[in-house]
């Protein structure tokens, strides 16, 4: 046995093999550093034949995706790295130039829109996302009345909204209290004051009608010419093929960098049952510009992005999430470190089916329009469930952009999810969201750990969430040293809170969390079992229980020196404070 090892020891260590991929490549090249491919697609062809290890070694500047890079079992034991000291960018967007100026507007004729070969629905200029024209500029409308049915019209103010020129092509974005729907114009009546709607507003269940939750929410409306007032709006009229933008003040027509988004899906890592993909790690990358068609019978979400799939008749198949730029499955011992994710029509990413121990540490998701990152799926079934999978010292903020009932970090039905040391901040809705069963049942979902997070500024936009969010039974869960805070006052009629255990919410040990500055209570409980609350510091107004019980009991809880300081002679706790929070 000495010897064998002896023998290993001395065997020299295997060669790596590295493949070069450059924007100014050639993919008639051998992939060397002297004569680089161009496509990231003629690299994965080169890897897959390539003596392990393998690294594909991106150069800095834009790597411009055509198709999505689709890698299979055979991608196996791969890495995909920026090269030393530089800083690649994946992009499914297309760059856009030929600005011409119109008074104070810009505008760019595109014969591919014109011709209904594309269309689009984010724009980004120097990096920033552009809002489409809206009104009103900022805040909200309120319904005056919703219609009969109390889905498809409603009577407005006069004056709020007009019968614009290209109305099939506006939106109502209405907020429900957790969600939201996006629907198309039909016609509005402004002697009347009424508008009819193409598609009805709200998911199937009764609750999401117009005036279940308030008798005048919250709406407003996007997408036409006539709204084109504030600078960083744009419309594109499809019918014309004309992109109109109103520029920032200094900026100039040839010198902006403007960006539309064409892919919906940057990357799929796909394995088999069976057959998965190993070892495929992506290292200080970044990942931008992605597309997300609007549902052709409108976007009516359940919760968390996860929205109606509407057939004729809009008569209910199912719900899914909003697909991701960048998707596993399958996938098992994969990683990305110190990746960028962002400038998404969608969500983020998403560990899905059949993903275990894979690993995501180091990254950023900054300005995504849907979930910033996902893992796990909404059904229960033992074969599917990934296992194992960590989210560690990651920064996710703005989250959220387009679709407002998004999350920072979603896991469904999960086993062994660690969240941990991450920044999660600036949401519409909720930073953390665990499990996806409404009752106590006992299933697949447990021993999942959210710790050591800062969770801040959160519940922006919409109310029944929080900071933390939880459902169903999850036996070996634990909610334990996070900081959270800066949950404002619910805009909708249910109240946010610091963490707030929903429905079935079972067997969680929630332990040395500190949350302050919260509006309502730091912890709520609703329809929930027994779960063990120890040491935890929730600061609220003097007077006030720091624990609010909806459809269930404080007996049924284990409490154990928890502290409800009084906020006049609390000290403020900094992230740098925590036992383990995200290191810079």
């Amino acid at each position: 046995m000495r010897s064998l090892l002896l023998a290993a020891l001395l065997l020299p260590a295997a060669r790596e093999t590295v493949i070069h991929v450059s924007p100014s490549g050639d993919d008639t090249g051998d992939g060397s550093a002297g004569r680089p491919f161009a496509t990231l697609a003629r690299a994965r062809d080169a890897a897959r034949t390539a003596a392990r290890p393998v690294t594909v070694r991106l150069r800095g500047g834009v790597h411009p995706l055509k198709e999505t890079l689709v890698l299979g079992p055979a991608d196996s034991d791969a890495t995909w790295a920026a090269a030393p000291g530089e800083s690649p960018v994946v992009s499914g967007g297309r760059m856009l130039s030929g600005w011409k100026q119109a008074g104070e507007l810009w505008t760019l004729d595109l014969p591919e829109v014109k011709a209904g070969r594309w269309t689009f629905r984010q724009l980004f200029v120097d990096g920033w996302r552009r809002p489409r024209a809206r009104t009103p500029d900022e805040g909200y409308f309120r319904i005056v009345k919703a219609g009969p049915d109390d889905r498809t019209s409603f009577s407005f103010k006069p004056g709020d909204l007009k019968a614009w020129s290209r109305l099939s092509d506006v939106e109502i974005v209405f907020l429900h209290d957790w969600s939201i729907s996006r629907v198309a114009v039909g016609a509005v009546d402004e002697a009347a004051g009424v508008v009819s709607l193409k598609d009805p507003i709200g998911s199937s269940a009764k609750h999401y009608s117009i005036s279940n939750f308030e008798k005048q929410p919250r709406y407003f409306a996007e997408n036409a010419l006539e709204l084109l007032d504030r600078p960083g709006e744009w419309y594109l009229d499809r019918a014309e093929g004309r992109l109109h933008y109103k520029p920032l003040p200094g900026e100039e027509p040839g010198k902006v960098e403007a960006v539309a988004a064409v892919l919906e899906r940057l990357v799929e890592v796909k394995g088999e049952p069976g057959k998965p993909v190993r070892g495929v790690a992506f290292s200080g990358i970044a990942f931008r510009h992605s597309e997300w068609p609007l549902p052709p019978l409108g976007y009516a979400e359940g919760q968390a992005s996860q929205y109606d799939v509407r057939a004729g008749g809009v008569k209910v198949q199912g719900r899914v999430p909003v697909p991701p730029a960048l998707r596993l499955e399958y996938a098992v011992d994969c990683r990305f470190e110190r990746c960028r994710f962002g400038q998404f029509g969608g969500s983020g990413l998403w560990l899905a089916r059949g993903c275990h121990r894979n690993r995501v540490t180091g990254c950023e998701f900054v300005d995504v329009a849907a979930n910033g990152v996902m893992v796990g799926e909404g059904r229960a079934d033992p074969d599917l469930v990934p296992q194992g999978n960590e989210i560690t010292n990651s920064l996710i903020r703005g989250c959220g952009a387009v679709f407002h009932g998004a999350v920072g970090i979603w896991g469904g039905i999960t086993d062994g999810l660690v969240v941990s040391r991450n920044e999660i901040c600036e949401l519409p809705y909720t930073g953390v969201s665990l499990g996806w069963v409404w009752n106590p049942t006992p299933g697949p979902c447990r021993n999942n750990r959210v710790e050591g997070n800062h969770i801040h500024h959160v519940m922006q936009i919409l109310s029944d969430g929080g900071g933390i969010y939880t459902l169903g039974r999850q036996p070996g869960t634990t909610l334990r040293g996070n900081l959270i805070h800066d949950v404002p006052l619910n805009a909708g009629r249910a109240e946010s809170n610091g963490i707030f255990m929903d429905e079935g919410t079972t067997d969680l040990v929630v332990e040395g969390n500190v949350i302050h500055s919260v509006a309502k209570a730091p912890i709520r409980f609703h329809k929930a079992g027994r779960n063990e609350l120890r040491r935890n510091t929730l600061v609220t107004p003097a007077g006030k229980d720091p624990f609010v019980f909806n459809a269930c009991k404080r007996e049924a809880m284990v409490f154990e020196e928890n502290q409800a300081p009084d906020p006049s002679s609390w000290k403020a706790l900094s992230p740098k404070d925590l036992p383990a929070g995200r290191q810079e």
